[in-house]
């Protein structure tokens, strides 16, 4: 039965493969979901993921649900963009993302004459706004969550003004100054994210992550599709050639 197998390859670029859902191409973010977390930054391990800072109007869709404070204040969204030259597609962006604003489309011709232009600016990796489902998700999929030293901290505030899920508020903290008690953070777990913006804004080192049990993996579903798996041979049995 040798030489009777059909072939596996297409006439590429003429004929393309059509890639299922689960397919790791070029990145696309839902700028309804994403809240300028910065979390996908911190979990790459080739570090090629950039945040950039964009104005918009005070109405604008994309500050709604709110953001931080201090993004607010400043009508400014944070957007990632992504050096695809320096991407493994690994897929931790999308995994790790507290609001599944990040995923992956079917394009996978992405090379280029030049390196520079493997950057893509937030703007180019939007998802198109009618594409969007504007599903409200939130979840810790860090297993971390902040922890206060009260005696440490010095109720400067820029936790609450960083946080992009608006989890903290200041209260009343152990500690007095000049007869008045300093205010210290405190965290509404059910909205914390673990992004650990709070940790890396605190200018005196009194916030550290600690663990968090899960009762069940069942939120890590992000780049999990349940597509029907087909193997190539079968694709293409079809195909004349």
């Amino acid at each position: 039965m040798i030489g009777k197998r059909k072939p596996v390859t297409v006439h590429y670029p003429y004929e393309k493969v059509e890639m299922p859902k689960s397919f790791r191409g070029q990145h696309e973010i839902d700028w309804f979901k994403c809240i300028g977390c910065e979390l996908c930054a911190k979990v790459c391990p080739n570090e090629c993921i950039y945040f950039e800072f964009i104005e918009v109007a005070a109405d604008s869709p994309y500050l709604h649900p709110s953001r931080a404070l201090l993004d607010e204040s400043k009508k400014i969204v944070r957007r990632p963009a992504v050096d695809v030259g320096h991407c493994l597609f690994c897929g931790n962006c999308s995994e790790y993302c507290p609001t599944d604003a990040w995923m992956f489309n079917q394009e996978y011709e992405l090379a280029d004459y030049a390196r520079e232009d493997l950057f893509y600016h937030a703007g180019e990796l939007k998802k198109a706004d009618a594409q969007s489902d504007r599903k409200i998700v939130l979840l810790n999929r860090m297993g971390e969550h902040p922890i206060v030293e009260a005696d440490i901290c010095i109720g400067c505030k820029k936790c609450e003004r960083e946080c992009p899920t608006r989890c903290i508020v200041m209260v009343d903290g152990p500690v007095a100054r000049k007869g008045k008690p300093i205010v210290i953070p405190e965290f509404d777990y059910d909205k914390c994210i673990g992004c650990q913006q709070c940790v890396d804004t605190c200018p005196v080192d009194c916030l550290h992550m600690e663990e968090v049990k899960y009762g069940d993996l069942g939120m890590f579903y992000n780049i999990t599709f349940q597509d029907e798996v087909r193997l190539l041979e079968e694709d293409v049995k079809d195909r004349k050639y």
